[in-house]
């Protein structure tokens, strides 16, 4: 019998694609808004061997309608994603210390806690997160690969290199029990 597959939960922003209002040498991929939208190297292929791979879900900081936006143009079929969850699914941490680089105090972060994903019926040992933002997961690092943020260079190949990871870890019986912060390194051996 074959196992089932694993939650594998997606960010969107600096992790997929890249967004500015001040658009890069060459041409964006498309436009969302009044953002230019320039998609990761390697991301089609990656999407489409992930969603054969696990069942997949987006979960991004940003807001609903930039986010169904942008999932609409970079998935050809977004009814195959389990969920599409944006900022109004995320909760809001403080940080009460005080902020060198603002000078102020408190300042607030986005926090996606997987305890939300978990009432949907999924087990936590089953599930990936894929995010270059390791703060908005830090009660779930257990669960967490960490990538590079993508600014839009197009010579960027950290996708490439995760679904070699990825391909790896779908087999792995508890995410949680495995080491992901050096994941390069692993495959690299």
């Amino acid at each position: 019998m074959a196992a089932a597959k694993k939650l594998l939960i997606l960010d969107l922003d600096e992790t997929l694609v890249y967004a500015t209002e001040t658009p890069l040498l060459g041409l964006p991929d498309f436009y969302v808004y009044d953002y230019a939208i320039y998609k990761r190297p390697c991301l089609d292929i990656f999407l489409a061997t992930c969603l054969e791979w696990f069942n997949v879900a987006i979960w991004t900081s940003s807001g609903a309608d930039y986010a169904t936006a942008v999932v609409a143009a970079i998935f050809p079929d977004p009814q195959s994603l389990d969920f599409v969850w944006a900022s109004d699914r995320c909760s809001i941490a403080y940080n009460y210390n005080y902020d060198l680089i603002d000078g102020r105090y408190p300042s607030y972060y986005s926090r996606k806690p997987l305890k939300k994903v978990k009432r949907r019926g999924y087990k936590l040992e089953s599930i990936i997160v894929v995010d270059d933002t390791p703060k908005k997961w830090e009660k779930s690092y257990g669960n967490l690969v960490r990538i590079s943020p993508f600014e839009g260079d197009r010579s960027d190949l950290e996708l490439k290199y995760l679904l070699v990871y990825l391909e790896w870890l779908k087999d792995v019986e508890n995410i949680r029990s495995i080491e992901k912060r050096k994941w390069r390194e692993q495959i690299e051996r």
